[in-house]
């Protein structure tokens, strides 16, 4: 257990990943090449603390309110998108974890405190059956973010037959690693695919979809933060929204540190001093600040839901969804808006307003944040019919 002295605040976390900037700043191109995390970067991750905010007290953790990684990936993104999303999206799957059987979670921190969990949240040829006190796994799912530096992968799983989508978690020795991850941005994520070989699953460490996602899972009886306990699927996607708006952000700054200092090529005047690029650059400014206000009214939301372990109302489910979406689609505009003012500048790949816009072009396509996918479930809930159109 932790004293309370040895408990950072999101602020001390938030600090942390902002001395890390320069560094991954300096390192972006490498990490984009490489398509993962650098071994230097991952361990310092881990030696800030920066991977502990969801872990629970008894295996060293903080045990932090719901929101802190929202903060940490904000800030890491001003220097890396791909970096902010590992420590912060795949960081954040230690509540995950903390919500799985009490056994489960004895085994993931059996060797020490430093754990990261990725996720297979898409069954490709992935298959299990059901074998005496557990199941036979086998084949591969699909983007698994930060598996490179797996100790575990907690992958979806649906048994023809079966109702529920079942969450298996699966040791580091029983998947190998298909390298699949190569995109048009977030290349430094290493999103690559989890691919079990032949694994026995006992039955603990699977865990039905509507117990991992309700109202205090197994795991509740042991950790008694209410982010263990609280609704999980209305909060789990805005895991995404600090490296998106922490991008957009980053963009954002760029694009002012190079239009105050820069001349047309062509005709020698200066940028800056046109009023239609300082009208545009405040439309991206105002969106990017809209989606900032946005996200914080939703992880307000989440907090007085899941503090009261209280089920959140179907509205409340579809505008979550919807505001996600909205933030993201606000984030994407915005920068591509400065991208485009940059004219023949902003093609270049050493561009990072380029790399940003990129970055977000890929992370607007996570189901999570989707516009397709999550806007209209509002407006069906609203006007009374299913998405089907039926009523």
């Amino acid at each position: 257990m932790n004293s309370p002295s040895q408990i950072p605040t999101v602020e001390d976390l938030a600090a942390r990943a902002r001395s890390l900037v320069p560094r991954l700043r300096a390192e972006a191109a490498a990490t984009e090449q490489r398509r993962t995390a650098s071994p230097e970067i991952m361990r310092e991750l881990f030696a800030l603390g920066l991977l502990r905010y969801f872990q629970p007290k008894r295996f060293g953790g903080w045990e932090m309110d719901w929101g802190t990684q929202f903060h940490i990936g904000r800030a890491l993104a001003q220097g890396c998108s791909s970096t902010a999303w590992v420590a912060t999206v795949v960081g954040a799957h230690t509540c995950y974890a903390a919500r799985h059987r009490p056994e489960t979670q004895d085994e993931i921190w059996a060797d020490g405190p430093d754990v990261l969990i990725a996720t297979g949240s898409v069954q490709k040829s992935g298959r299990a059956e059901k074998v005496p006190g557990g199941y036979r796994v086998n084949g591969a799912w699909g983007f698994a973010s930060g598996v490179d530096y797996a100790h575990w992968g907690q992958v979806a799983v649906r048994i023809e037959g079966e109702p529920e989508v079942l969450q298996m978690m699966v040791p580091r020795k029983d998947f190998i690693i298909d390298d699949v991850w190569h995109v048009a941005g977030m290349k430094g994520t290493g999103t690559k695919d989890i691919n079990v070989q032949n694994a026995f699953v006992p039955d603990h460490r699977a865990l039905k979809g509507s117990l991992f996602h309700g109202l205090r899972p197994p795991g509740h009886a042991v950790n008694p933060h209410y982010i263990y306990g609280m609704e999980f699927r209305p909060a789990s996607g805005s895991s995404l929204l600090g490296p998106i708006l922490g991008t957009a952000e980053a963009a954002l700054d760029h694009y002012i540190e190079t239009t105050k200092l820069k001349k047309a090529a062509i005709m020698g005047n200066r940028p800056a001093q046109n009023p239609a690029v300082q009208m545009r650059l405040s439309e991206s400014a105002a969106e990017i600040n809209a989606a900032r206000l946005i996200i914080e009214s939703q992880f307000a939301l989440l907090n007085r839901r899941g503090k009261a372990l209280e089920a959140f109302t179907d509205e409340e489910r579809t505008r979550i969804t919807r505001d996600r979406a909205f933030a993201m689609r606000l984030c994407y505009g915005a920068v591509q808006r400065l991208v485009n003012q940059m004219g023949a500048l902003g093609v270049f790949d050493d561009n990072p307003v380029q790399r940003c816009f990129r970055d977000l072009h890929v992370m607007s396509t996570q189901f999570g944040v989707s516009w397709d996918v999550n806007m209209p479930g509002w407006g069906a809930y609203t006007l009374g019919v299913t998405q089907g159109g039926g009523h």
